[in-house]
């Protein structure tokens, strides 16, 4: 075999190896973002997993497909690194499991939306349901074709002090039943203080209505741990919001003396044995939603979560007025996750938004976009160690 044939192959090899590498990473000081295949879609398309990492080794990992948080790797008291994201881990789950929603970014509008419609403009919008309550539709979470249901496409971004990775696509007019392209982005942010940032944007070409946020469900305790509700939350709120058998908005409620008085830390399940409380039977255990004290649009503190038993927690930063969790408590071990079965009150959300069903409910602050405007808000979850 020709020797000068071998090595001149061995070159050519190593510098097409390098100028992929190049083209599937970006380097900030200390910090990276890379890329590499996920997997195949039953639809035939490919989808990429971003990994983000700062100069200690903490990391964010990405998903193309809805745009989703697959992991958030911090350290624990005594360092160690840990995965505080409950869910699955490879992209057939998230494309077939029954927990659809896990890391992704919701929308066209987060939540739900009670009859599946709304008016704007003098003009009434059917919306595609996926959901029944009590014989009346309901969309949740933009659809049985919502964003998370999509391959985004996606930039890989990197700054002095941070790399970031940003998705985009156009929802166009009619899907689910909204009115108007509607052109988003997404832009997800990790820092060297353990700081994941979420930056969204919309314009559109018609009036609609705008509510995006993401889905991830969080266990501080990190890997295989199975109960969320011991850990301690403080939510700056005075008043929450009483559900609907549709689970939308039905009256704004006084915090003081109900399971919903967060306002220094309790664990999350300290009243949850309280069922004489409407909204824990309607929701059948904990879940909530409050709507945050003075909201300004200001990015605020809102929410902290912590973990006594690891000293892992996070604060929630919003631009938002509303935050929402949910503990799990539909969970019941049938599906598997990275870390084994998913079992009730194994993770929460910590998702903040405008309120469900807003667009029919002119007492919130209004969700509708109109040509010209620009959509726009941030969460950050600030992580620590204490």
């Amino acid at each position: 075999m020709n020797f000068n044939y071998i090595m001149k192959t061995t070159i050519h090899s190593c510098i097409l190896a390098l100028f992929s590498a190049m083209l599937c990473s970006c380097v900030s000081g200390g910090m990276s973002v890379t890329s590499a295949d996920f997997g195949r879609l039953s639809t035939g398309e490919d989808t990429k997993l971003f990994t983000l990492v700062n100069s200690s080794g903490a990391s964010m990992t990405l998903c193309d497909y809805g745009a989703r948080i697959v992991s958030i790797n911090v350290p624990d008291r005594n360092g160690s690194l840990g995965d505080v994201v409950v869910g699955y881990g490879d992209i057939s789950s998230f494309e077939t499991g029954k927990e659809r929603f896990m890391g992704c970014v919701i929308g066209r509008y987060g939540n739900r939306i009670r009859n599946s419609s709304f008016e704007l403009d003098g003009v009434k919008y059917g919306l595609v349901p996926n959901e029944m309550r009590d014989g009346v539709p309901v969309q949740c979470h933009g659809g049985p074709e919502g964003f998370d249901r999509f391959v985004w496409d996606s930039a890989m971004l990197e700054e002095p002090g941070r790399v970031g990775v940003r998705f985009t696509r156009l929802s166009p007019d009619g899907e689910q039943g909204y009115p108007g392209n509607l052109e988003c982005s997404v832009t997800y942010w990790w820092n060297e203080d353990n700081v994941c940032r979420i930056e969204y944007e919309a314009v559109t070409d018609k009036p609609t209505v705008v509510n995006l946020s993401n889905h991830t469900v969080f266990n501080l305790k990190g890997p295989g741990d199975r109960y969320v509700m011991n850990h301690l939350m403080t939510v700056d709120s005075d008043t929450y919001v009483l559900a609907d058998r549709q689970l939308c908005p039905d009256r704004l409620m006084p915090v003081e003396g109900s399971p919903f008085d967060f306002r220094e830390p309790h664990r999350v399940d300290y009243r949850i044995d309280r069922y004489s409380d409407e909204q824990l039977r309607i929701a059948d255990g904990m879940s909530g939603c409050w709507i945050i004290r003075d909201w300004d649009g200001t990015l605020r503190k809102v929410v902290d979560l912590y973990a006594p038993e690891t000293g892992r927690g996070v604060e929630t930063w919003s631009t938002e007025p509303a935050f929402l969790t949910f503990t799990g408590r539909t969970f019941d071990g049938s599906e598997t996750g990275k870390y084994g079965p998913m079992e009730k009150f194994c993770g929460m959300l910590l998702e903040t938004f405008h309120v469900a069903d807003s667009p029919n409910q002119p007492r919130f602050p209004s969700t509708v976009l109109r040509p010209g405007e620009k959509y726009s808000s941030v969460t950050e979850w600030h992580f620590y160690v204490r």
